[in-house]
């Protein structure tokens, strides 16, 4: 296996994840950084692809879970998306930062995020 891996990044998010009430009430703005490890050079030979993920796919799949999904956390959250990726596309190797955008924390403007990781 090479070091090659696809980099999908600033992918927004809006899911119903938070302590607060009105967080799981009205939900708020995450963004995602997904970065997929594995041996590409099948696709890259062929141009095929059924070679690689499907990035729209992925995309397209962890959004529509999110508008449904609702928990206490991040941590929790970010464990969901990792169950996705891992069941649908199965890479060998995943690392993603979920960040949370506008935490509602008095006096505090920056963000949260977290980054995990998965290898077989």
């Amino acid at each position: 296996m090479g070091k090659d891996y696809l980099e999908i990044k600033n992918i927004e998010l809006w899911s119903k994840v938070g302590v607060l009430d009105k967080e799981r009430r009205y939900g708020q703005l995450f963004t995602l950084d997904v970065f997929l490890f594995g041996d590409f050079s099948r696709c890259s030979e062929s141009d095929d692809l059924s070679q690689t993920i499907d990035y729209s796919i992925l995309i397209n799949e962890i959004k529509e879970f999110s508008t449904i999904f609702s928990c206490f956390t991040i941590e929790k959250f970010s464990e969901e998306i990792l169950k996705i990726i891992k069941k649908k596309f199965k890479p060998v190797q995943i690392k993603i930062k979920l960040t949370k955008c506008n935490p509602p924390i008095s006096g505090f403007n920056g963000q949260v995020s977290i980054i995990k990781s998965y290898k077989k």
